[in-house]
């Protein structure tokens, strides 16, 4: 039951309260949604495995790391012109749980959201993959499977999930998507100011703390000190719960600073 909760507190770091249905910012998304309405549970994969294909043709977008307590937490959004979106949120609890949730969007319209989580607790693993399928706004079909293993998971097939009552649960969607995009542009509870720059025997960290929730944290691995770093080692009190205009990057699962020297880089999250 600790496990449980503390994937569901993972989930909650990108949840706002308040939001009951996901209305989108395209100058389109009040008009009908074309093609999602009669999309059945086969197509939307066929939509939702075509995304994936060309993710590479896609922009490119994420977050800091994100820390609390234990907790981590990650997202990513895909995007086109007037296709297809992808959000994905990475959520991990250090070795008792991890999970990926991947929202799938056709015309605005969220269509599928796909979840694959791993618990850890004194009997072994489990794993599990859950989708859920949606028209507009509303779920009508869910499936899912489970094994001990990654390499069991995959031979089994999924099995659908029955309604209570007819009915499935109302899931507020909205909230996990507006929660992901202020973690990508550092806004809301996302709204990150510095704190200090740690150094470590081998290593150097600029570190951030939320300006409205002060639990949320961000560490980012200096690799490389430039002027810039210099003036936060040397006048740490002159930056002191400010917010930093800095470049970065993910790798090995770690936010990574880049120079102000490399120009390839966006004033965020770098952009691919």
């Amino acid at each position: 039951m600790k496990t449980i909760y503390l994937l569901c507190l993972g989930v909650l770091l990108f949840t706002l309260p308040g939001c009951k249905y996901f209305k989108s910012t395209h100058p389109q998304a009040g008009l009908p949604e074309e093609g999602t309405t009669n999309m059945t549970d086969k197509s939307i994969l066929n939509y939702a495995a075509s995304i994936d294909r060309t993710l590479r043709d896609y922009k490119k977008e994420y977050s800091l790391i994100y820390l609390s307590g234990d907790l981590s937490v990650y997202a990513e959004k895909y995007s086109a012109h007037n296709d297809g979106m992808l959000y994905k949120t990475y959520t991990s609890n250090g070795t008792i749980s991890n999970a990926v949730k991947s929202y799938y969007f056709k015309n605005d319209s969220l269509i599928l959201v796909k979840e694959r989580i791993k618990l850890m607790n004194e009997e072994g693993s489990v794993f599990k993959d859950v989708r859920t399928y949606m028209r507009n706004n509303v779920i009508f079909k869910i499936d899912s499977r489970t094994a001990s293993s990654a390499e069991a998971l995959r031979t089994l097939p999924y099995l659908p999930v029955q309604a209570a009552d007819n009915k499935y649960p109302d899931e507020s969607y909205a909230s996990d998507v507006k929660g992901i995009n202020d973690a990508i542009q550092g806004t809301d509870k996302f709204e990150m100011v510095f704190d200090n720059i740690s150094t470590y025997p081998d290593a150097l960290y600029i570190m951030l703390k939320s300006k409205r929730q002060p639990n949320y944290k961000s560490s980012i691995l200096v690799k490389t000190k430039d002027a810039y770093i210099d003036s936060l080692l040397n006048f740490p009190s002159l930056f002191k719960d400010d917010q930093l205009n800095f470049k970065w990057k993910i790798e090995d699962n770690t936010s990574i600073y880049v120079p102000v020297a490399d120009t390839t880089t966006s004033a965020r999250g770098l952009n691919k």
